[in-house]
């Protein structure tokens, strides 16, 4: 209908533009660490990938205590994804949540004994098997240039 290229000749310019690649290569990359690391973590743990990363996430605030949906935000998380998340580790233990000072109608979360230990855990085989996995692929400037990197594209989103 008043096409003068050929078919496909526009979804391939499209597909090559710069912010469809990046995405592409961090969304394979994303998958596949996970993929590779999610089991290691919870077989030392016993976290789900959710759990860990709502215990990193709020282990990472100041003090260690957070409002929930900050934390779910952090993570991708839906209002809804959120609260189950929150359900869910504190019927494990893995989380307790008191009235935010700050605050009356909200609550922050604190890690448990429990938490602490099941992160630890976590953290200890995650960190050595991202430390086996990009060691043997990457140099550790490149490493380091990626964080970097990366920290400030996170930074201007």
């Amino acid at each position: 209908m008043g096409e003068t290229t050929a078919p496909g000749t526009e979804i391939d310019r499209l597909a090559e533009t710069d912010g469809v690649r990046l995405l592409g290569h961090l969304s394979r990359v994303v998958h596949l660490l996970h993929n590779r690391t999610r089991p290691v973590m919870a077989a030392a743990s016993g976290l789900e990938g959710p759990e860990f990363e709502l215990l990193l996430r709020l282990w990472q605030q100041p003090g260690h205590t957070a409002q929930a949906a900050p934390l779910g935000e952090a993570i991708g998380l839906t209002s809804s994804g959120t609260t189950r998340l929150v359900a869910r580790a504190l019927a494990k233990g893995l989380v307790s949540r008191e009235p935010d000072p700050c605050d009356g109608r909200a609550f922050l979360l604190r890690h448990t004994p429990l938490g602490r230990e099941k992160l630890h855990a976590a953290l200890d085989a995650h960190a050595a098997q991202l430390r086996e996995l990009l060691g043997r692929r990457l140099p550790p400037e490149l490493t380091a240039r990626l964080i970097e990197d990366l920290a400030a594209f996170d930074a201007a989103l």
